[in-house]
């Protein structure tokens, strides 16, 4: 097993991804090295924000991988390995769980977890990748900025074994991991985009550059972006930064 050959625990942390960064601008650690923190003081969320989480209560943590069998331009297969890796966890003790693009795991309208990714390249290949994963699991009081986290114990009303989780979270990453490292992409393709939240269902986006529109998700294209379909019937692609939904 690779994911989580090496688990470093740490009681508390400014962040897990940070550390992680600081560990591969030495001697790089084993493939599959987890940082794991009982507490975060400045964890790493998309588009700049915090990842808040309450000390003990969630799983949040960094995976180090050196994925140098994928091109730069695959570079947003590593996102889908992990995020069905999540959404096949939260699984086994909820349903209804779906994965926002570009990488958040949603159960019904909720986020119950959140992915940060950095890759480094060398040349046309990845060098290394960092993954930050933030999973509620015990906590059920959020801060209100927060407008619309939910948890495992808010879901089903008890408490979670977080040893357990996060054995059981490398457990399944492991298995995601080398469906990717032997070239299952178009079976890990697949099952993102039955995962993938709204497909073909109308909704509302603000984007960059075309403003407001309405339109219907139908699936990602090979550099990650989302692939919209607007009201009249054209296609239209957006990068992660160019465009939200309008919940």
């Amino acid at each position: 097993m690779i994911v989580g050959s090496n688990i470093i625990y740490h009681k508390k942390l400014p962040s897990t991804n940070t550390v992680a960064a600081e560990m591969l601008s030495g001697k790089p650690p084993p493939e599959g090295t987890l940082i794991y923190a009982y507490e975060q003081s400045k964890g790493k969320g998309q588009r700049g924000n915090s990842w808040l989480s309450e000390p003990g209560k969630n799983l949040t943590m960094s995976i180090i991988l050196y994925p140098v069998f994928l091109g730069a331009g695959e570079q947003f297969m590593i996102s889908k390995a992990v995020s069905l890796a999540i959404a096949e966890l939260l699984d086994e003790h909820s349903a209804s769980t779906s994965i926002k693009w570009p990488n958040d795991i949603y159960h019904k309208g909720d986020k119950i977890a959140g992915i940060l990714i950095e890759n480094s390249l060398e040349g046309n290949k990845i060098n290394n990748t960092l993954i930050g994963v933030g999973i509620n699991i015990n906590q059920t009081v959020f801060s209100p900025v927060l407008p619309n986290p939910v948890s495992l114990k808010i879901i089903n009303g008890h408490d979670y074994d977080i040893e357990q989780m996060l054995s059981a979270f490398c457990r399944i990453f492991d298995t995601w991991y080398s469906r990717l490292r032997s070239g299952q992409l178009s079976y890990i393709n697949e099952r993102y985009l039955e995962r993938l939240y709204r497909l073909n269902k109308p909704a509302e986006f603000t984007t960059t550059a075309d403003g407001c529109l309405q339109g219907m998700i139908k699936g990602v294209d090979g550099f990650g972006r989302i692939i919209i379909e607007l009201t009249g019937g054209e296609l239209r692609t957006y990068g992660f930064k160019e465009i939200e939904f309008r919940d």
